[in-house]
């Protein structure tokens, strides 16, 4: 039979060392770039899709679709056309023109220098006393010939009237309410209808001053001087404003006043209308008028099949052919560059807070292969969700529908926050554009991001997978909520049932909030789902993983633990110091611990050589080391062979690098100084100091620079005579003190403040563990203190008898 499972294991392998294979930098760097570049490319292609239209429809007179002919076939616009409405804009500018002011000119002079010497002339003729007696009203319209058309009853009021100046200072004053107030023209323009629904510009000349002044009047208020007599609404206006103006004069007095006045004003009409400045005016104000952009909205149906195409069906038709299969170039590269500033934005931010996170093959690929899930999912979700027969939109964010969570929580398990918010950064624009730019859509995806970039740090249990997506699902509630508040949406049935179970049911917050809880749970979900996944294929150690591996059970650990006890009982001593530095040092202590327990296992096939196993296997040829060079290439084997293990194991990069990077690239003082010692001048002369240095490299991160301070620590602690907090900060200090002046430490980021924070540590352990215990007696001595102590008592009752 086939060993399938056999073959599908060696090929998982080989698969997981191709892409954990440590390459150089600059093979990572090209790497990135051609992923960056396709993951641009990919999603500019998503967003743009939308800005490339359909096929054309023939519309030639002698086409199926041209005006007048029957439709064929139903016709659909697939995505959203604005565009200028010729129709709607000549509407628009037309109606601007009838609405722009109309200009008039109004000389004042009139009043001045005609009118108001009339009626000064008449009134002083109307004063002019008469010797014989009283004037008769036709002595009176012999002397003022202008009043000719006023009645007798009119002439005897004024005759009768006491105060003749004060009828004077009355018409000349309603005379010059009536020119100021109204615009008065000759004759009516031949527009005039139109003129009085705009407003009028009123250009006045020889006013106070002599300084042209512009004052505005509504359209009403400019009127030929016909409409003095027979417009009610003027009428109406000029007795307002007499009795306004004038009110305590005799109601009958007023009326005759009224009279007069008009007589002179109509005689002597002020304004003009100036055609040519008019026409200026009102077509600049049309020029300034914005288009009118209509809209055919995605999915809309333009005409059925089997319907007639008018003439606004066919101009519809004329829009999307215009628009059919043109892309809009600029709002691609506008997405691109946008997406490329975003890009460098999250390179930055990386730079600066982890510059040495994606250096590897396997962590470019984690990431980009989880954006690209992403996208397509996006690109297949916007598909269903702004689709022509639903109206999702309008009760949902597009946000919801889209696992953002998953993607971050993932990152933020296998790796950290900063790289998590950075992609999150990034997915959250594109949300945002596939979301058709609603801003609640981006506020959802970012959030999403920061929660389960901040949380999944923090994720031990299974159960908190079950709390993460409770918060994630939590936080979109609140979001939404205050989406829908912003966006003035309607959270209940539009029309109630008079049941409120079923109101709630198909209310949109029902909807709304059923959906939040579907994507928070959904999210954390595919993330306990995916997480074993990438565990395995990308052999990443994940703190699930790690709990595995920390498990004493492991297969390698119960080697070590039968066939090199002693080694066994050193590593979880140095498990121990190390994590407690991490601990206080906030490091991955998880890791540091994992990585202690196997950084020793290559000493399992020559577990004899090593002096913790040697009184446990003392054969000869464990403890000759009469050949320094011999024996100092069995102690570097023993981390290749660890090296080896610990690959076939499938153990993840990061344990393996403890094993290496423990040892740095330190000397074997021991041997080589032995060698020094006893070798012969020829063989002194083959002597090279690198063969008697382990193979590195350096410890390239705290956590491994840990661990080789506390393997030499807890080795050489075993020599002390004496524990005590004296003894163990000296030996400390020279420990470190050792490995600064050989420069194992300068790669892995430790400060001097680091160091004292694992000194401390270290001696805290130390002294609990290596502490002394008091001597415990013999039984034989015990007995016989309580046979004395028996014969005492004996004696003391005797004497008390």
């Amino acid at each position: 039979m086939f060993p399938l499972g056999s073959f599908l294991e060696r090929g998982m392998a080989w698969i997981t060392d191709t892409l954990t294979k440590i390459r150089p930098i600059s093979f990572v760097r090209k790497f990135q770039v051609i992923l960056t570049a396709i993951t641009l490319i990919f999603v500019t292609w998503m967003l743009a899709i939308p800005f490339f239209g359909q096929d054309k429809i023939d519309l030639t007179p002698d086409g199926p679709y041209s005006e007048g002919k029957t439709a064929l076939d139903k016709v659909v616009s697939t995505k959203d056309i604005v565009y200028e409405d010729e129709e709607k804009t000549k509407a628009k500018r037309l109606k601007a023109y009838q609405s722009a002011p109309n200009f008039f000119d109004r000389d004042f002079r009139i009043l001045t220098e005609t009118i108001r010497p009339a009626i000064q002339e008449d009134m002083e003729k109307y004063r002019e006393p008469k010797p014989s007696g009283e004037k008769t009203t036709a002595e009176l319209l012999t002397a003022v010939p202008r009043w000719k058309n006023r009645s007798k009853e009119d002439l005897e009021l004024l005759l009768k009237t006491p105060g003749k100046s004060r009828v004077r200072d009355l018409v000349q004053q309603y005379s010059n309410l009536i020119f100021s107030n109204l615009c008065i023209l000759r004759d009516a323009p031949a527009e005039y209808n139109t003129m009085r629904s705009a407003e009028a510009k009123i250009r006045n000349s020889g006013a106070s001053g002599n300084k042209e002044q512009i004052s505005s009047l509504e359209g009403v208020q400019v009127i030929p001087r016909t409409y003095l007599y027979r417009d009610n609404f003027t009428i109406e206006y000029l007795n307002k404003l007499a009795a306004e103006k004038l009110q305590s004069t005799d109601p009958q007095l007023l009326a005759v006043i009224q009279k007069l006045a008009l007589t002179y004003v109509y005689s002597n009409p002020g304004c003009t209308y100036n055609a040519e400045e008019t026409k200026n005016q009102k077509q600049a104000v049309m020029d300034r008028t914005e288009p009118v952009n209509s809209r055919i909205n995605a999915g809309e149906v333009i005409v059925k099949a089997g319907e007639i195409i008018t003439p606004e069906v066919y101009r519809k038709l004329q829009i999307v052919n215009r628009y059919a299969t043109r892309a809009n170039i600029t709002s691609i590269v506008s997405i691109l560059l946008i997406q490329s500033i975003f890009v460098i934005i999250v390179y930055a931010f990386l730079k600066k807070y982890n510059p040495k996170r994606l250096n590897d093959v396997s962590s470019n690929v984690i990431v980009f292969t989880l954006i690209w899930s992403l996208v397509l999912w996006t690109y297949l979700a916007s598909k269903a969700f702004f689709s022509f027969e639903n109206s999702y939109d309008s009760v949902f964010y597009f946000a919801l529908v889209i696992p953002t969570g998953m993607v971050c929580l993932i990152l933020s398990m296998i790796y950290d926050e900063q790289l998590s918010i950075a992609i999150g950064f990034f997915l959250s624009f594109f949300v945002f554009a596939a979301s058709r730019y609603n801003p609640t859509s981006f506020i959802l995806a970012f959030v999403m991001t920061v929660v389960a970039a901040t949380y999944g740090r923090k994720m031990r249990k299974r159960i908190d997978f079950i709390k993460a997506g409770f918060y994630m699902a939590l936080v979109q509630i609140l979001i939404s909520s205050s989406g829908y508040l912003f966006d003035s949406r309607n959270y209940w049935v539009a029309a109630p049932s008079g049941s409120h179970l079923r109101d709630l049911w198909d209310s949109n917050i029902f909807k709304l909030y059923l959906l939040c809880l579907v994507n928070g749970f959904v999210c954390s979900t595919l993330t306990q789902l995916l997480l074993p996944i990438y565990e395995y294929v990308f052999n990443i150690p994940t703190r699930f993983k790690l709990m595995e591996l920390a498990d004493t059970g492991h297969p390698l650990l119960q080697d070590l633990l039968t066939k090199a006890p002693s080694t066994y009982t050193h590593t979880f001593l140095v498990a121990a110091m190390s994590e407690r530095a991490a601990q206080n040092l906030e490091l991955d202590w998880l890791l540091t611990r994992v990585g202690v327990y196997f950084h020793d296992i290559g000493k399992i096939p020559n577990a004899g050589f090593f002096v913790e196993n040697q009184h446990l296997i003392p054969k000869k040829e464990n403890i000759d080391k009469n050949n320094p060079a011999k024996a100092a290439k069995i102690v570097i084997d023993h981390v290749l062979d660890g090296i080896e293990m610990a690959k076939k194991a499938r153990l993840p990069r990061e344990v393996i690098d403890f094993i290496p990077e423990h040892h740095g690239t330190s000397t074997m003082a021991f041997f080589y100084h032995k060698a020094l010692a006893e070798l012969s001048p020829s063989q002194k002369k083959k002597l090279r100091k690198q063969d008697f240095q382990y193979p590195g490299p350096k410890p390239q991160r705290k956590e491994t620079a840990i661990v080789m301070i506390a393997d030499s620590l807890e080795a050489a602690s075993r020599s002390l005579e004496e524990v005590t907090p004296e003894s163990l900060d000296a030996l400390i200090t020279k420990i470190v003190n050792s490995k600064l002046a050989e420069n194992q430490l300068d790669e892995c980021g430790l400060t001097l403040g680091d160091l004292e924070v694992v000194k401390s540590s270290f001696k805290e352990v130390l002294l609990s563990s290596l502490h002394s215990r008091p001597k415990y007696p013999k039984p034989e001595e015990t007995k016989a203190l309580e046979e004395k102590n028996k014969n005492i008592l004996g004696r003391h009752a005797v004497k008390g008898s």
